[in-house]
């Protein structure tokens, strides 16, 4: 997951991203449509180590 920090100023959430041309680290905040997308992300993989558990712990029953 992305390094999140807290504006200083207005102490939002924020992402570090490098500045393309000085190469400087800046903040830039995120945006709730970006929150979400990363939330359904991470419920995704959730779900798949969820079923991926499950079919392990199936065939540990099934070898003992």
């Amino acid at each position: 997951m992305s390094d999140l920090h807290s504006c200083p100023t207005c102490n939002a959430r924020a992402r570090q991203v490098r500045d393309a041309e000085s190469g400087e680290l800046r903040l830039k905040a995120i945006q709730d449509d970006e929150a979400a997308a990363k939330i359904a992300q991470l419920k995704q993989l959730l779900e798949k180590e969820k079923s991926r558990n499950e079919q392990l712990k199936a065939k540990l029953t099934r070898q003992s």
